[in-house]
């Protein structure tokens, strides 16, 4: 594996680009199901746009509690756990 910056926020390979990429399609098919808009789920979830649009594109790493609280807002009652298990 080749160093990156510790700063970074990219993914180090090719299978986490991925992993990212699943979680991104899975909360905008959620969202597409429950036909809200964008700005309902920053609001439900007290993120801001971009990190869910962020989180849509897999552009770097999200936290693990701004996705426990995306997936509480999409109904998934054990928060990022029930959403990693939809994956």
């Amino acid at each position: 594996m080749k160093p990156r910056e510790k700063n970074s926020t990219l993914p180090r390979s090719d299978a986490e680009f991925r992993l990212l990429r699943k979680i991104g399609q899975q909360i905008h098919k959620k969202l597409h199901d429950l036909d809200k808009p964008v700005e309902w789920l920053a609001w439900e979830s007290e993120t801001s746009r971009a990190t869910v649009r962020r989180i849509f594109d897999a552009e770097g790493n999200v936290g693990l509690l701004t996705l426990d609280r995306v997936a509480h807002a999409l109904g998934y009652k054990d928060g990022v756990i029930g959403l990693l298990n939809d994956l």
